[in-house]
């Protein structure tokens, strides 16, 4: 059944209504951030076919959609931060029928999702008429990224599983955070791409984010000689080239830059211990 006019200014009350909800706001970059690193981890080579878009125009579930281009396959969420959440809380049964009807009849290859912070039994059983399409999942409201780190082992590991050894310590997985929650923030979020997230990180990080979305730095072959040329074992790994010695005694890393390539190769350290120096 098509959308009615009655609907659609329900539907605009709604979506101007998520808009201005500030509090809400926060609990959805959160959770979006979540999703971005969990896509991110498992579809690594795939960046470019899952988008993200927020606060759909027309939908019923409308907070955030996550589509994967290559299977058509798509994800409507709805993120609600409410005390005594319920399927009777502000027609939200409703809203879940109608988009599965409208989604059914368009032919969709879809899913319906909803996020509360509540306790599970307040939102479970998923009522029968919507349980074939709808699945619940719990997200914790934390004030900060930090406090979701610290508390939620869920997010601190969807977090650790895009730095690029998958190990990182509770700082650094706050900055990957941050830095993706600005790129977020500051974007339209509009059919926004994990690749297009990914780039407007490694570009505002200016080579202090780290995640293994980027690709491996390329270093200079004249570069590299000066390196093999005292013995020092080397490889790359997303922004960073990571050496040691030959008897493995003296170890580190550092962010690779062109600035730092082209120190390198105009000083043409003369020693080990010169060329360690550069590299601290």
């Amino acid at each position: 059944m098509p959308i009615s006019p009655q609907e659609k200014k329900y539907l605009k009350n709604k979506h101007k209504g998520g808009n201005n909800n500030s509090k809400g706001n926060i609990y959805e970059s959160f959770y979006t951030i979540y999703c971005i690193a969990l896509f991110m981890n498992s579809h690594i080579t795939q960046l470019d076919s899952v988008y993200f878009t927020s606060q759909l125009e027309e939908c019923f579930v409308d907070d955030l959609l996550i589509e994967e281009s290559n299977t058509a396959h798509r994800i409507y969420h709805q993120i609600k931060d409410v005390k005594n959440l319920s399927w009777q809380t502000k027609q939200l049964k409703h809203d879940f029928e109608r988009q599965m009807d409208i989604s059914s009849e368009m032919g969709e290859n879809f899913e319906l999702k909803l996020v509360h912070s509540n306790s599970p039994t307040m939102v479970t059983p998923i009522p029968e008429e919507i349980v074939s399409s709808t699945s619940v999942s719990f997200f914790p409201a934390e004030k900060s990224l930090n406090q979701l780190i610290l508390s939620y082992p869920p997010f601190k590991n969807a977090i650790q599983n895009i730095t690029v050894l998958g190990e990182a310590k509770d700082d650094e997985l706050l900055g990957i955070a941050e830095a993706i929650l600005g790129v977020w923030t500051g974007l339209e979020q509009k059919n926004i791409s994990l690749k297009a997230i990914s780039d407007e990180v490694k570009r505002i990080g200016k080579g202090l984010i780290n995640i293994k979305t980027y690709p491996n730095i390329q270093i200079a072959d004249s570069s590299q000689e000066i390196l093999r040329r005292f013995d020092l074992c080397f490889y790359t790994c997303g922004n960073n080239l990571h050496w040691h010695t030959s008897n493995q005694k003296l170890s580190g890393k550092i962010i690779w830059t062109p600035e730092i390539e082209q120190k390198l190769e105009n000083v043409q350290p003369s020693d080990l211990w010169e060329l360690i120096e550069l590299l601290s």
